[in-house]
């Protein structure tokens, strides 16, 4: 169980690439962080009918920062920040940025724990940047956006290796005319070792029916594959690849990364 508790710990940040925690709240007075740097990039795109017919030039430099921070008994609050440098051409027409991105700032709350399992509900603010604030708008555009999102966990082990299995589903609540949309995050990770964790990913997205002129219907599936390694209980090293293997009206772009993690 030891072996378990570790993993979890450190599952709360394995899902920091998408800027959301897992379902395990922290303890409070506990904090952990993530600093990672990460490459996008992508020469074709999904049409509004899901085919691979986009020509598009898109590139996207990262350096993000996640934390999170218990603050009182089954509650903890959860950020990031993260500077862009994008470019994007299609067309002819090319839109560049640099700057920060859209920042996150949530509250999550534990709702339930039974023996493995843990359930809960979080609510965040996303505040606008200077480069890229969501998949539908120009670089540097943006609102303030809202979401809620339920979380739910399971640690198991089996022949002593721990494992944890994550499931979260969000609505996004978008600005002016802009559809709102449905998210769903599985992550699944297992330690083979004491210094070794792997995780695999998926990120799917579907937003709402377009009703005004100017607005599209986006949907988006992403695959992401992590290998994580401890150098002690409270230090760790991640790299990963991810790819867009689906959609529509978006990037078909893939992403290579590396974070460290930290646990105070």
């Amino acid at each position: 169980m030891q072996k378990i508790f570790w993993l979890v710990v450190f599952e709360a940040i394995g899902i920091a690439n998408s800027a959301h925690a897992g379902a395990w709240v922290q303890e409070k007075g506990a904090s952990e962080f993530i600093y990672s740097t990460s490459f996008q990039s992508g020469s074709s795109g999904f049409d509004a009918n899901g085919n691979p017919s986009l020509n598009i030039d898109f590139q996207k430099w990262e350096t993000a920062v996640f934390g999170e921070y218990g603050f009182a008994k089954n509650w903890s609050v959860v950020g990031r920040l993260a500077y862009q440098d994008v470019s994007i051409a299609e067309n002819g027409f090319i839109d560049q940025r640099a700057g920060f991105g859209a920042s996150k700032l949530a509250i999550k709350r534990n709702l339930a724990k039974r023996k493995n399992l843990v359930f809960s509900m979080q609510g965040e603010v996303s505040i606008p940047g200077g480069a890229e604030n969501g998949l539908d708008l120009r670089l540097g555009e943006g609102n303030i956006e809202w979401e809620v999102r339920a979380l739910a966990g399971f640690s198991w082990e089996v022949a002593e290796k721990p494992g944890f299995f994550d499931v979260q589903l969000a609505r996004k609540f978008r600005a002016k005319r802009i559809p709102d949309e449905w998210m769903v995050d599985i992550t699944a990770g297992v330690r083979p070792s004491n210094q070794l964790m792997v995780m695999g990913q998926m990120f799917a997205l579907q937003s709402d029916t377009a009703n005004f002129a100017g607005t599209r219907k986006l949907s988006s599936l992403k695959l992401q594959g992590s290998l994580v390694w401890f150098f002690n209980r409270r230090k760790g090293v991640q790299v990963f690849v991810s790819k867009t293997i689906d959609g529509r009206n978006i990037v078909a772009d893939t992403a290579i990364g590396i974070g460290w993690w930290s646990r105070f």
